[in-house]
């Protein structure tokens, strides 16, 4: 990392502005952050320095544009222990790690759960100034909308309950005599509850008024596939440089196992060290097709859940089928997003790792709750790992952190002689999309 100077300009001149952004920095090594701070104040910006995660997080949250440089490896709670704090209390704040050695899992675990960049020392200062300018833009825009979402939420607010019945019904279609048909009322009422809406939604035409609902009604989606957009170009970005480096060293390293005799005591700890990362690779360029299914759920999921098999091209011996229980209903995207993922996580467990002869997959669709079921005839999961999940891996744990983000319940069971069964409860009023008539009915 070439953390230089700007000689023709002094730390401290500039005058601090309030609203300037600020760029928060957790690492241990102080050298490290007193080189950052130079760099953030040469640029303008509110440099916030902290030795450790829970010294930042006893820090109030900031209300203008920022962004956390996170350094992967620290003492007590680390760097992705931290991101996750973050995820719960401070969901806007974009991360950028900062790490001194390139640990593709690790990597990927921090793109998949929102950090919008992993830089290797040394870098480049100018590479993360960058890297910090577009943070900041992205949590000034995330400001922006949450301001005008507030406004928008606390106007909605100011609505009776019957008016925002009646704004329900108008913006599903309705005209004023089935509105009143609908809440038992008479057109004359309807007209005058909704003239309070429009005047109180600040509403110019129902058009707008059409908007105005829309954005109630969806804006953690668009949120959601802000988030996925991002994912696509991380995706990009490892597969660019640490796969393509891993795979350019394997090669390396195979040529160098090559010319190693036969009879040498160390050809067969080569030949181990060439397994590990030949395997490591595959597991990097699979969670990386896995970042880049951005759209895989936003149709169809018995569609999505069915495409999984060709992702990972799956043995040819394995027998796998995808079964529906009940009527299929319209799910909430973010919803159906996370049920993709989950089962996206157990399909690849069963196809990658359980030597399965047959893989099962049932969508039950019942009047009180959504069941995902997924069974596999395979060896099974050993039971400690079931417990504590297997060091460097964060399948099972994201699974169950999904399920919980939700609302739903996940159970997985697993023996040597059955195989491992996998069952995801949903209450249908988090699962299901309903339409406003319906729920205003």
């Amino acid at each position: 990392m070439s953390l230089s100077r700007v000689p023709d300009r002094e730390v401290g001149t500039a005058p601090m502005q309030s609203a300037a952004p600020i760029v928060f920095v957790v690492d241990d090594d102080i050298s490290v952050r007193e080189s950052l701070e130079l760099l953030i104040q040469n640029e303008g910006w509110q440099p916030k320095t902290f030795a450790s995660a829970q010294e930042f997080l006893n820090c109030p949250p900031a209300h203008v544009p920022n962004c956390l440089l996170l350094d992967m490896s620290l003492p007590g709670m680390n760097g992705l222990d931290l991101q996750k704090r973050i995820a719960i209390e401070r969901t806007d704040m974009p991360i950028i790690f900062i790490t001194g050695s390139g640990d593709v899992p690790k990597s990927v675990q921090a793109m998949k759960a929102g950090a919008v960049e992993f830089l290797t020392k040394p870098f480049n200062d100018e590479v993360l100034l960058t890297a910090i300018r577009q943070a900041l833009e992205r949590s000034r825009l995330a400001l922006a909308q949450e301001e005008e979402m507030r406004e928008l939420r606390d106007r909605h607010a100011t609505l009776t309950p019957r008016e925002q019945e009646v704004m329900a019904l108008v913006v599903s279609g309705l005209l004023n005599k089935q509105v009143g048909g609908e809440l038992g009322i008479s057109e004359k009422t309807v007209k005058a509850h909704r003239g309070q809406v429009m005047q109180k939604m600040k509403a110019n035409s129902v058009a707008d008024l059409v908007k105005m609902a829309e954005r109630l009604r969806h804006s953690p989606a668009t949120k959601e596939n802000v988030r996925l957009d991002e994912r696509t170009r991380i995706a990009q970005e490892l597969h660019d440089t640490l796969l393509q480096t891993f795979l350019s060293a394997s090669m390396q390293l195979g040529v160098a196992v090559e010319a190693v005799a036969e009879e040498s005591p160390v050809k067969p700890r080569l030949d181990r060290v060439l397994q590990i990362m030949s395997r490591g690779i595959e597991e990097g360029r699979t969670t990386i097709r896995g970042l880049r299914a951005t759209d895989s759920a936003a149709g169809d999921l018995v569609t999505a859940l069915s495409g999984v098999e060709q992702e990972l091209s799956r043995r040819p011996d394995i027998d796998f089928r995808v079964n529906v229980a009940g009527r299929q209903q319209p799910l909430n995207p973010l919803i159906q997003q996370e049920i993709y993922w989950i089962g996206r996580e157990a399909l690849l467990n069963a196809f990658c790792h359980s030597g399965a002869k047959r893989v099962e997959v049932e969508l039950e669709y019942a009047d009180q709750s959504l069941h995902l079921r997924i069974r596999d005839n395979g060896t099974g999961i050993d039971p400690q790992v079931l417990r504590n999940g297997r060091e460097g891996h964060w399948g099972l744990a994201g699974m169950h952190e999904r399920a919980t983000r939700i609302g739903g319940l996940l159970k997985i069971s697993s023996s040597p002689n059955i195989g491992t069964a996998v069952l995801l409860t949903i209450p249908s009023g988090n699962a299901f999309q309903f339409s406003a008539t319906e729920n205003s009915a």
